[in-house]
């Protein structure tokens, strides 16, 4: 069995602050977080530290602390701005400049974090006080969290440079590009390959395991429109005994786990997300009317979870605890494979799983759906109030090219803004089309 490497959340983030200083960008000509040879990986202690630091970056309030989360959702039409954020007031009015400090953060964290990854990856492997299955765990989750940071880049910006090695000089940061779509997902395929062949853990879920792995190549795959590999892939998860929670609260519980948990980035006290802050407190971001509509089936206990009316009458979010990579991503995963192969029936079967758990009756085939367009519809309904608020909807509009019907703006604002200082360190990269 792999060890384990549990340190206190608040150490962790200490540690990750003293070992990876915040940076302005990744492509900084005088980087001030540029990792060394000598400084942060020379033993084995210092291999795990690192691995710590490198899930640490996970609960940046750039990333899945607040902001990767929240615009997910305001550029969509799940929320609208209600407070005082520029930077959040253009993202829900479709509005992005290049020089958003909202994408730029998110942006600058993203690439911070697989710089961690790359260089776990460059120097454990030369380390000689590591046993073999450790070290390969370590390597494992390196490679996997990698390929979530590509992955999560790549669905925001499109084309975007794949970094794999750590950057230590000018020269280098000067000569980064952008690379295709396509380039992106064959390097993210290739690292979850190699998390598969190192890890051994099967189904931890605050560290990468098997059933993460293999959860990301099934999303993945449908990104990449590859329906079977989609397919197989979600049964390979199933198969390794994942679960729905019967009762679709407890799995946003702070302290209790559910056989329908994959992989989850927690937070405590000391390390916590922003997420209630803007959604209750500061009330930065208000729920939709149309995400409001959409919840209108009565007895749907997720709409009873996710929204609150507060005693002013205003409609907030209340999904706000530890976020979570779920069983139920993979089953809607399935069912969308399925439907695209127009196996409408064991499409059907698929996703009315996730609408019985949600208190909802299950749809027939031929009289609530009839075609694969409305099966699909079906699908990506469930998608839309099983993940409110989790930051999945504008990456679905995007994938499945219904930002200018949904959204009624140009197709070219699907993709975010390249951040202006990239453009100008490295004038080989290029601006997406619109901005």
């Amino acid at each position: 069995m792999a060890r384990r490497f549990p340190l206190p959340l608040a150490l962790a983030a200490a540690l990750a602050a003293v070992l990876f200083p915040g940076c302005d960008s990744f492509l900084d000509l005088e980087p001030p977080d540029r990792l060394t040879d000598s400084v942060v990986i020379e033993d084995a202690e210092g291999a795990r530290q690192a691995l710590i630091g490198s899930y640490t970056a996970l609960q940046s309030r750039s990333y899945y602390g607040g902001t990767y989360l929240f615009m997910g959702d305001l550029s969509a039409d799940n929320t609208v701005h209600g407070g005082t954020s520029v930077d959040y007031a253009d993202a829900d009015a479709n509005n992005l400049r290049a020089g958003n400090g909202a994408v730029e953060a998110m942006y600058s964290r993203l690439y911070y974090a697989i710089s961690i990854n790359n260089h776990i990856l460059e120097k454990v492997p030369g380390l000689t006080d590591l046993e073999a299955t450790e070290k390969n765990e370590i390597l494992g989750e390196a490679h996997f969290l990698r390929a979530l940071h590509h992955h999560n880049l790549v669905r925001l910006w499109g084309d975007v440079p794949v970094i794999t090695q750590t950057i230590v000089s000018v020269e280098q940061s000067s000569q980064v590009s952008r690379a295709p779509v396509a380039e992106v997902y064959a390097q993210i395929l290739d690292d979850l390959a190699q998390a598969e062949g190192l890890i051994t853990n099967a189904t931890q879920t605050t560290q990468a395991s098997l059933g993460s792995v293999r959860a990301l190549r099934a999303r993945v795959l449908l990104y990449n429109g590859d329906w079977a590999g989609a397919e197989q892939a979600a049964i390979a998860v199933e198969g390794m005994g994942y679960t729905l929670a019967p009762v679709y609260g407890t799995l946003f519980s702070a302290t209790a786990t559910t056989p329908e948990d994959i992989f989850r980035v927690a937070f405590d006290a000391q390390s916590y997300n922003d997420i209630f802050y803007n959604y209750r407190l500061r009330r930065e971001f208000r729920v939709a009317p149309e995400l409001l509509a959409a919840y209108s089936p009565t007895g749907d206990a997720r709409r009873t979870w996710n929204i609150l009316t507060d005693s002013q009458g205003r409609v907030l979010g209340n999904k706000y605890r530890d976020t979570n990579g779920r069983f139920a991503e993979v089953v809607l995963t399935r069912a969308e494979a399925l439907a695209r192969q127009g196996r409408l029936a064991e499409a059907v079967v698929q996703y009315n799983r996730i609408r019985v758990r949600a208190g909802l009756a299950a749809h027939v085939l031929g009289t609530d759906v009839t075609s694969e367009d409305e099966v699909l519809a079906a699908i990506w309904n469930e998608r839309r109030l099983e993940f409110a608020f989790e930051g999945d909807r504008w990456p679905d509009l995007v994938r499945t090219g219904r930002v200018p019907t949904v959204m009624g703006i140009p197709a070219t604002a699907a993709l975010y803004p390249i951040p202006q200082r990239e453009l100008d360190i490295a004038p080989n990269m290029t601006q997406n089309p619109g901005y």
